[in-house]
This record gives structure tokens, sequence and C-alpha cells, in this order.
């Protein structure tokens, strides 16, 4: 595992687009869509993912919010600069991965928010991998598949990389 150098600065404003329904148990259900780059690299005869550390046992890929009009693709993009500094990106074409998950937040004026996401993943590879992360994240790792599927904190995340290296075997047509 290669570990980052610590946290950096620069956090950005960041305008945020959700759906705010009202359900019958008193609780807020609020809708957003997160987006994100599965980042891989070729390593020898290998390949590395990166994962983001934000805290504690929490491991996850580059993603965020989509903000504006922007595309899933570009707010994937925009990401993945913002919180690792990698703006050459080789996306994979055919891969495309998303699920639903939900957590709740604190409770605000005696109501509880429920938070619905949808998370899409895109697939790509980097030929520069200097990373810079953001201050959202205490470090990163280029780790092999194995290690990164034990790090990954949600199952979802474990099975979005499972999916994604599949196809990655498939496309190149070699064994590991």
């Amino acid at each position: 595992m290669e570990r980052g150098p610590g946290l950096f600065a620069g956090k950005t404003q960041r305008k945020k687009i959700f759906t705010l329904t009202f359900n019958l148990n008193s609780q807020f259900m609020i809708r957003e869509k997160t987006v994100g780059i599965i980042t891989f690299k070729y390593e020898g005869r290998g390949i590395r993912y990166l994962l983001l550390h934000h805290g504690g046992s929490y491991w996850n890929f580059p993603k965020g919010r989509q903000e504006g009009l922007e595309t899933e693709l570009d707010s994937a993009l925009r990401e993945l600069s913002e919180e690792t500094g990698i703006t050459k990106v080789n996306i994979i074409e055919g891969f495309k991965d998303d699920y639903d998950y939900d957590f709740d937040t604190d409770i605000k004026s005696g109501v509880r928010e429920k938070i619905y996401k949808k998370a899409v993943f895109f697939l790509g590879e980097v030929l520069d991998d200097k990373i810079k992360i953001s201050d959202e994240h205490i470090d990163y790792g280029w780790f092999d598949y194995e290690t990164a599927l034990k790090r990954l904190f949600y199952q979802e995340g474990q099975d979005s990389l499972k999916k994604a290296h599949q196809f990655l075997l498939k496309k190149e047509d070699f064994v590991l």
C-alpha cells in the first residue's frame, strides 16, 4: 500500500442539490445523488485501486454530490479532482454501477431526517498517480483487489469493486 502524505487545505463551496419529502412518521426524507469514480492503475501485472480514508474504519472511492446542471460524469470528474488532485483519468467505456442507500441524521426541531442517496460510479484509469487529498479525508491508499475489498466499509462499495474488477479482467482478458 502506498500511503498519503496527510491533510491538505482547499475545501470549496458547494451547492447542494436534493429533494425534500415529509412522510407520515414525522420524518423528513432527503433524496440526494452522489457520483464518483472507481479509480485504478496498473502496477506491473496487477491492478491497484484508490481508496480515500474518511476516518475510523471508513474507506471509500472518491465521490461526492452532483451539483447544478452537471452531468453525472462531470460531477464525478470534478469530485475526483477536488478530493485527490487527479485531473487526468481515462474513463473506461461500458462500465457504470449504481446502488441506493440511506441513513438517519440528527433530530432537528423534533424531526428526524432520513437521507436517501443514489450512488453512481464510473471506472477510470489514472496514468499519473500523484495524489493531493482534500481536507475531507485523512489518508489514501492504492490497494490490490483483495485488500481494497477488505478496506471498503460498506457492502455496496464492495459489490461495486467486485463488478469493476471483473469488468477489467474480462476487458483485458488476462489473469492476475
